[in-house]
């Protein structure tokens, strides 16, 4: 008797989790493991597993200075909630998936992605830049006996380069445009997203922007219209809130006779009605790939390092030309402009 088949989405991001109702659809029996910083705007609408609060992220620990009592506390604190949460966890996924054949997708490099390491039929679904790192690697082994027990254990040590797609147990890594790092190329599978929506019945187009509350009547885009699309640099530290700013203040001068829409990222939590309170500001909970398969098209797309850019082919391109001073940002920015220039 065959088993039942149950699809597996681990994804940090509504754009991700978009990328991933393209490839799969929607399914309400597919089991749903969403990050705690998934915006619950979107995961209220899914019944889905919610990971826990944690102290590590991508590889590496959140640390608190040591120089303290209360420094070492919140640093206990933060490795026992993370083990609570990693066992819960797993004995959730236990039950979901026992006796099941199951395919997991999404993200393998978040300090609870176990799963792709675990179950055969993994697959990786693009999450931006960062899925085209020239440092991808081959995962690290510590020692063979080591390996063996941490693995029997469930503990992967796993940095973010060894989790995009070069693991043995990794199938398919899905990409929106081609790449041939020689890891991954054999892996690769490019899916062309308007070809993807445009195949979908009207009804399952709407069930897509009900998931993400998106209402098109709510989305207009009249006369010269310059759209702003934030992200989270202060709130991932990769820039001082001061910095920031600046990014988008040069978009202001630059186009200070348009009229100007601001759609933050999914995890950018500064208030921008109050920070520019005569600006108009749009719901940051959907993947801003929806406008552009929606037919929204503004007359100028500004951003410092976002591939969504490349999404609005009509629209004419523009990318932060001020100074950034963090190298993984001056990396992106260089990457960006790189295939802007080859589309």
């Amino acid at each position: 008797m065959s088993k039942e088949h149950k699809n597996v989405c681990l994804v940090t991001t509504v754009y991700s989790f978009f990328l991933y109702l393209l490839i799969k659809g929607y399914d309400e029996e597919d089991i749903f493991i969403f990050t705690a910083w998934f915006p619950k705007e979107v995961s209220k609408n899914i019944k889905h597993i919610q990971m826990p609060p944690v102290a590590f992220r991508y590889g590496g620990a959140k640390m608190y200075s040591t120089d303290s009592i209360s420094g070492i506390f919140k640093n206990i604190v933060g490795y026992l909630r993370y083990f609570y949460g990693y066992i819960k966890l797993r004995i959730l996924f236990f039950i979901k998936t026992h006796n099941k054949d199951i395919s997991i997708y999404g993200h393998a490099q978040t300090p609870f992605s176990f799963m792709f390491y675990e179950n055969e039929d993994s697959n990786i679904i693009e999450d931006g830049l960062m899925n085209y790192s020239p440092d991808i690697c081959e995962t690290h082994k510590i020692n063979p006996i080591i390996d063996k027990f941490l693995h029997l254990c469930g503990i992967y040590f796993l940095n973010a380069n060894e989790a995009l797609g070069s693991h043995k147990n990794i199938k398919k890594v899905y990409l929106t445009r081609d790449y041939d790092h020689p890891l991954i190329k054999d892996k690769v599978e490019v899916i062309d997203m308007n070809q993807m929506w445009n195949d979908l019945s009207n009804e399952k187009q709407k069930e897509i922007l009900d998931l993400f509350n998106v209402n098109i009547d709510n989305i207009n885009f009249e006369g010269k219209t310059a759209l702003i699309l934030t992200q989270p640099l202060y709130e991932d530290n990769l820039a001082t809130l001061e910095d920031e700013l600046k990014i988008y203040d040069e978009f202001f001068d630059k186009f200070n006779d348009y009229t100007i829409i601001i759609k933050p990222h999914p995890r950018d939590e500064k208030d921008y009605e109050k920070i520019y309170p005569n600006v108009k500001v749009i719901d940051k909970y959907f993947p801003i790939e929806l406008l552009s398969l929606i037919n929204v098209t503004p007359t100028v797309v500004c951003s410092a390092v976002s591939t969504a850019l490349l999404n609005f082919k009509d629209s004419e391109i523009y990318v932060y030309s001020g100074e950034l001073k963090n190298e993984r940002l001056i990396w992106a920015r260089k990457e960006l402009i790189k295939l802007i220039e080859s589309s």
